[in-house]
């Protein structure tokens, strides 16, 4: 069995533009649009992919109006998007940074009120931003900026009102992601994954790039664990996973959770974005004799033939994912098996030396030397080639 791991590395050795800088330019470019006018010059803006810029402006014409009227109302007085538009965090490109300034902020109101009442007033916050919006003195007034929020609130009303605008943001994303960047023509293929057949693909990211540009027949099974965009389904429809880890100690995490709707674990059951990846795992766990896929040539029609041949591993490819922690779990049910030969692609020696580091964290140091090494050797990395420019296509 081949089984890929893709993370939002693949979509940006693609050029894509997926990283949640490139998110929050659009919507300070869609903002802009909106506040003066379609017709302006489009290179006044912000957002770096000229084809974004183009597509804004279209999709302010009349045929797009439904989109564009939900796009304003997600964004307007939305309490996350004016603070990562503010927040130095922006600054960075990681989904990890952003997701961990999130997790800080619950942290640090989950922190604030222990002790207290949840259902009682706030008096005071640790984070100095939040602070700004919703506890301006004088109890009763409307926040600036946050009209129809009181400055005076409980816990659990800004709880409330947090999940909620997570929430919003995440159908603003998927609108994004599904009715803008997937429609950018790709122009290049990756070597290293060209002459591949993946059996199972496992996916980390919202798009379909993979499937698109390698799988046009479908011919591999897919699991999206956070969700896949689709910005033609209702906001309530919407399957996609953005959230933080667990913060709690083994005593409160099951206990205290007044927060878990913030937590990827919850969302992904809320959400049933399923795990079909632990059947895989359960396939590798059968002691089965193994078979993997391999390409063998391309016929006079000019299709790709593969074939099977019996091996005695399973195949893991990990591309473009960080390997950070935060997918300890499922990363550790793949890849700590003697039966699977697992192979991470790094593109420089700093994403290399990450790589590493981040290894540690997820599977231990000593199973990552008994793994890299000698008999027993499991892992290995291998740097990743630039991606090879063809003939435009459209995703």
């Amino acid at each position: 069995m081949n089984i890929l791991v893709i993370g939002n590395g693949f979509d940006l050795a693609h050029r894509l533009p997926t990283k949640y800088t490139d998110f929050l330019e659009f919507v300070k470019t869609f903002k802009k649009i909106k506040k003066n006018g379609k017709n302006m010059e489009v290179d006044c803006y912000a957002t770096p992919d000229s084809h974004i810029k183009a597509q804004i402006i279209e999709h302010f014409d009349e045929t797009r109006q439904e989109e564009v009227e939900e796009l304003s109302d997600l964004m307007e007085n939305n309490f996350w998007i004016e603070y990562f538009l503010d927040c130095p965090i922006y600054q960075k490109e990681n989904w990890i940074d952003f997701e961990s300034e999130i997790g800080r902020v619950i942290r640090s109101i989950d922190e604030d009120r222990d002790g207290k009442d949840f259902y009682g007033q706030i008096h005071e916050l640790t984070v100095p931003y939040l602070r700004d919006y919703f506890l301006r003195e004088g109890a009763g007034t409307e926040c600036d900026g946050f009209p129809g929020r009181m400055s005076k609130i409980t816990y659990q009303k800004l709880r409330d009102i947090l999940i909620d605008d997570l929430y919003r943001l995440i159908r603003m994303l998927e609108i994004y992601l599904h009715s803008y960047v997937e429609g950018i023509s790709c122009t290049g293929i990756l070597p290293d994954l060209q002459n591949f057949f993946f059996d199972k693909v496992l996916s980390f990211n919202y798009t379909d790039t993979y499937r698109k540009i390698y799988d046009a027949e479908s011919l591999s099974e897919y699991d999206f664990i956070h969700g896949k965009a689709d910005a033609k389904r209702t906001s309530c429809a919407n399957n996609m996973v953005l959230g933080i880890d667990e913060y709690l100690s083994e005593e409160r995490k099951n206990i205290d959770v007044e927060f878990v709707a913030f937590k990827k674990f919850y969302q992904r059951i809320y959400k049933e974005t399923g795990c079909r990846y632990k059947n895989w795992v359960d396939d590798i766990k059968s002691g089965l004799p193994v078979q993997n896929t391999k390409f063998a040539y391309i016929d006079s029609s000019g299709s790709k033939v593969y074939q099977k041949e019996n091996a005695g591993r399973h195949n893991l490819y990990i591309f473009g994912h960080s390997l950070d922690v935060t997918d300890k779990e499922v990363l550790r049910e793949l890849i700590l098996h003697d039966t699977v030969a697992t192979v991470i692609f790094y593109y420089s020696k700093d994403d290399f030396g990450t790589k590493i580091a981040n290894l540690v964290k997820v599977i231990g140091q000593d199973e990552l030397i008994r793994r890299t090494g000698g008999n027993t050797k499991t892992i290995s990395f291998r740097k990743q080639q630039d991606i090879i420019c063809n003939a435009d296509r459209r995703l």
